[in-house]
């Protein structure tokens, strides 16, 4: 099941869906629901193929999969915080001027992730 779930979500053609992201358009639940399950597919997929790769067994970890685990809990408990930060935030009923505050604050945390990414993927070199 798991497999069949990871195949039909990795198959999804996020590109419209990314493209909201970026353009800072809000996303509906089931796109939201969507990209999380297919963050996740790709995560458990890059594994997969890594360690593949290597010649491990499926049940056998490689070199760098408990980073890349470990990657894939803090997003999720990232993205957790930024949705009980923001509801606190909200309760405060802040006035405007902190408000404006608050979202360059929690923006520019997620530009930061954003910049690390891509400095880290350019030593990848280009593809």
């Amino acid at each position: 099941m798991i497999g069949r779930w990871m195949e039909l979500v990795c198959s999804v053609d996020l590109q419209p869906t990314l493209e909201k992201v970026q353009d800072d358009q809000l996303l509906e639940f089931a796109e939201y629901s969507l990209l999380r399950d297919s963050a996740d597919a790709k995560m458990y997929q890059l594994m997969a193929s890594v360690r593949g790769r290597q010649g491990t067994v499926a049940d056998a970890s490689f070199d760098g999969e408990a980073e890349l685990r470990r990657l894939q809990d803090a997003s999720q408990r990232m993205a957790h915080l930024l949705q009980t930060s923001c509801l606190a935030l909200r309760r405060l009923q802040l006035e405007y001027q902190d408000q404006r505050l608050a979202r360059e604050a929690l923006e520019h945390q997620l530009a930061y992730v954003q910049a690390c990414l891509r400095r880290s993927m350019d030593s990848f070199g280009k593809f």
